[in-house]
């Protein structure tokens, strides 16, 4: 139980510390970025970031991924575990798919 709580603790402080280091990106508009959610390997040597960009997603994307190892950099500044997790940002494709089947459902209608 212990456990959960703590892995639970990790990932929350790992996104908080994500979305703070965006603002340390040059050139990176941090409105246009959502961190919808992220999940922590049991080992809590990996995760994985799920984000949502609002506007030029591929060069947004493409940047996010490019600063990755910059960004792992400003987070551990402020880690304070042993192990700090590789980074792997994803497009999350929840909110438009979600967004789709809401169209769906009232065209059904």
């Amino acid at each position: 139980m212990m456990n959960s709580i703590m892995h639970g603790r990790k990932a929350s402080l790992l996104q908080k510390l994500i979305g703070e280091s965006f603002y340390e990106l040059q050139d990176f508009n941090v409105t246009n970025v959502a961190l919808n959610d992220l999940i922590l390997s049991k080992d809590g040597s990996y995760a994985k970031i799920y984000v949502t960009f609002f506007k030029d997603k591929d060069r947004y994307f493409e940047k996010i991924t490019k600063m990755t190892p910059f960004i792992r950099s400003v987070v551990a500044r402020n880690w304070n575990y042993k192990k700090l997790p590789e980074l792997e940002f994803i497009i999350d494709t929840v909110e438009p798919n979600a967004n789709r089947i809401e169209k769906i459902l009232k065209e059904i209608k």
